[in-house]
């Protein structure tokens, strides 16, 4: 089974690196790497090309070059170039946490049959605390609530669900979520969980972690949309938009014990 990932750039030199070597050195080579770049002024195009070269696996990658009107775009244009019966999305400052992500992915596809294959990430966060995050049973959907870079799609998914929303500037994965959990949230088959180890390893500081409190609102709007805005929820948005508030102001005190202690009782570790 080929499987495509695809990751948007945007000025990535400081990160792309360990990116691209992440999915090289896979053990799985049937796979295509899709960048979307949105005409970075940087090294970033550079980077990428010699780390393929490096390795003589040119013929994987592939680079679109152009202006895009943000990430859910990038997603999109990604997407609809994407070949393979797998679909993965890998932002370019994550990368995926050991060389055989790519063969325990496609062996539980053809082992299971799944619609969706997900894990775990390990979070790096050095200011906060970093940890291995699960995805938690979601109350508010009904559903499972993924961790967007750990899900790897076969591309029926988005053949019944559609691509992502492009009003959507920052969460448009949890909206993508709601659909999800409307469409296949009573068929837990249709999901595989790989729950030994990490998958990626994710790193604090994207644009939906440098607007969180806007992120969340879109939460909210994604949660109305979809006929999903119940107590749970309200409880959910209120909640989160406290603790978002509160870490701020831990942070901006160097209070950052605070936060690692609530991680650690959340996801116990």
């Amino acid at each position: 089974m080929l499987i495509s990932i695809i990751t948007p750039t945007f000025n990535s030199g400081n990160t792309i690196e360990r990116n691209v070597r992440s999915i090289v050195t896979q053990s799985y080579k049937h796979f295509e790497h899709i960048i979307v770049d949105n005409n970075s002024k940087d090294n970033t195009i550079n980077i990428i090309n010699k780390v393929y070269e490096e390795y003589n696996l040119s013929e994987k990658l592939r680079v679109i070059i152009e202006d895009d009107n943000g990430i859910a775009e990038a997603f999109n244009k990604g997407i609809k170039k994407a070949k393979g019966e797998i679909i993965a999305i890998l932002n370019g400052d994550d990368e995926y946490y050991h060389s055989k992500v790519f063969e325990e992915v496609a062996g539980e596809f053809t082992k299971s049959g799944a619609l969706i294959v997900y894990g775990n990430v390990y979070f790096y966060d050095p200011v906060h605390g970093s940890n291995v995050r699960f995805p938690l049973s979601d109350k508010t959907t009904g559903g499972i609530q993924f961790i967007h870079p750990a899900m790897f799609l076969g591309r029926e998914v988005y053949g019944e669900l559609g691509l992502y929303d492009e009003t959507f500037r920052l969460s448009m994965d949890y909206e993508y979520y709601c659909r999800l959990a409307k469409k296949y949230g009573k068929m837990r088959e249709k999901f595989a969980y790989l729950s030994d180890k990490p998958l990626v390893r994710m790193n604090a500081g994207g644009a939906s972690w440098n607007n969180e409190l806007k992120s969340i609102d879109e939460i909210k709007k994604a949660l109305i949309r979809h006929g999903f805005w119940n107590k749970e929820a309200k409880k959910f948005y209120a909640g989160r938009k406290l603790r978002t508030k509160l870490k701020k102001y831990f942070t901006k005190l160097g209070l950052n014990l605070f936060v690692k202690i609530w991680r650690r009782i959340k996801y116990g570790n």
